[in-house]
């Protein structure tokens, strides 16, 4: 917004304004104007932390709001006759009495003094805006009677003229602050104005008028306070001056917080796909930026690793997040190695193959997909463990069915060709390892076999006693697996 009037020999108070801009949290911001014509600055709006008639200020920001500045460049006549009070009570008129009686000053009077704080002990010791310590002030007890009158004077003014009025005020004792009303010719202008909270500290306040057809202006200060407690205040300086005035503003446009979360951390087999996106959708002035190149609201990806996206307004806040997909491990295989066993003792084999998400299991009749599977024939067991389709581990066992338990050896054989007893060796439907060793009395080794089959005939050797070691594998009766076993003894042969 821009608005610009002038009406007297200034002709130019054009200034520069800083740009609209973004704030992208809630907080303090710097706001200026520059420019060879400032003069008298004025700021308008919320939270301002300094003087609001700096050149630069700086504002608390909580959300989107717009400042409003001024300047004013007045022409030097004031046509206010002893706006300052400095020839006393005189020049205006008032609906409040005049009554300087120190130590207690009643409600609905005033005193044209240098202090404040003589008429009650509560009040603070201001000095006069200007002359600090000498300069008189219009010093009041506010009344409870709105619209009444404080300070009035007739002025003459030009038609069609622009002018700014002002005046200066504080409040004395910071307790229901004055409210005051500008009127001339008994029209308000502009808004209410409160005194500041601050005791002794001087702030202005102006309206600017447009003198229209009238050539007089009856100028008025109103209370609009209908407390009876405090309304305690004093003003000085009152003025009306020609003006060359623009107001313009600045928009601070504060972004809510530009967060959301992406997906929450996972886990993927390579090749597998994931979509990330995040929990908010927003609109078109937001951009995406993803750590892969992408610009789209959301993306697929197959590869484990960090991903991180920044999601940024026009303005230039942006809010970010990771995701961090890991791999997932293939599956160990924990299955048995090729065995033998007993299926008919043992009720079985139980095949575990270990922890996975799930699994798919090939044997002899058919296909399974649980994760402990029982073998009760024999044959080739294939097993798929899956973490993910493309995370997973194959395996096999061939498992064999043997089932003797039982072996027998004598103490003694006749090799004597009669096909009864003629030779020497264990007995045994068949065994799963077998080594035979025969030695002499000298400890030497005369035969060996590997195969219950080949047994020994005892040719060319003497009668007598002879020692052999046994070692064999069977089938454990209990438990239907195999166990190593040995024998040591001695056979006589006898001829």
């Amino acid at each position: 917004m821009f608005f610009c009037l002038f009406s007297f020999g200034q002709s130019n108070c054009t200034f520069q304004k800083m740009n609209d801009t973004t704030l992208c949290s809630p907080g303090q911001i710097e706001i200026w104007v520059k420019g060879s014509d400032l003069d008298k600055v004025k700021w308008e709006g919320e939270n301002i932390l300094v003087d609001d008639t700096l050149y630069s200020i700086k504002a608390a920001v909580s959300e989107s709001t717009t400042f409003y500045v001024s300047n004013r460049i007045l022409d030097s006549e004031n046509l206010v006759i002893n706006g300052d009070f400095e020839s006393g009570n005189q020049d205006f008129t008032s609906n409040y009495w005049s009554s300087c009686f120190q130590g207690s000053m009643p409600q609905g009077s005033y005193c044209i003094n240098s202090r404040t704080d003589t008429y009650w002990s509560t009040w603070n010791s201001c000095s006069d805006r200007n002359q600090p310590g000498t300069g008189n002030m219009f010093v009041t007890d506010g009344a409870v009677v709105p619209d009444e009158e404080i300070w009035c004077q007739t002025v003459i003014v030009d038609p069609n003229t622009d002018y700014a009025l002002s005046a200066w005020i504080t409040p004395v004792l910071n307790l229901n602050n004055a409210i005051l009303q500008f009127t001339i010719n008994s029209d308000t202008i502009g808004e209410s104005f409160t005194a500041k909270p601050t005791e002794c500290q001087w702030n202005e306040f102006f309206e600017i008028w447009n003198s229209g057809i009238n050539t007089s202006a009856k100028i008025c200060i109103t209370n609009e306070n209908r407390a009876s407690n405090g309304n305690d205040f004093a003003m000085d300086d009152i003025a009306l001056n020609k003006v060359c005035y623009q107001r313009d503003s600045v928009r601070v446009t504060v972004i809510d917080s530009i967060s959301f979360e992406l997906n929450n951390d996972t886990s993927i087999c390579p090749g597998d796909n994931i979509n990330l996106t995040a929990d908010t959708l927003f609109d078109n002035d937001f951009t995406y930026n993803w750590s892969t190149g992408e610009s789209s609201k959301d993306i697929t990806v197959s590869t484990p690793e960090i991903y991180h996206l920044t999601v940024t307004h026009f303005s230039g806040c942006s809010g970010a997040d990771t995701t961090k997909i890991e791999k997932i491990a293939n599956p160990e295989s924990k299955l048995y190695e090729d065995t033998t066993v007993c299926l008919s003792i043992k009720g079985g084999l139980d095949l575990n193959p270990g922890s996975a998400k799930w699994f798919l299991w090939n044997h002899p009749n058919g296909t399974d997909t649980s994760q402990i599977f029982k073998a009760e024939i024999p044959g080739i067991y294939d097993v798929t463990l899956f973490n993910g389709t493309n995370c997973f581990t194959t395996d096999r066992v061939e498992i064999k069915n043997f089932c003797a338990t039982e072996l027998f050896i004598p103490n003694s054989f006749t090799p004597n060709g009669d096909d009864r007893n003629d030779t020497f060796g264990a007995e045994a439907i068949e065994t799963y390892y077998y080594h035979l060793q025969i030695l002499n009395r000298f400890g030497k080794i005369i035969f060996e076999s590997f195969d219950i089959q080949n047994r020994w005939s005892g040719d060319d050797a003497p009668e007598g006693v002879y020692v052999y070691y046994l070692d064999y594998r069977l089938v454990n009766k209990e438990f239907g697996v195999l166990n190593n076993f040995r024998k040591i003894g001695t056979v006589t042969l006898i001829r």
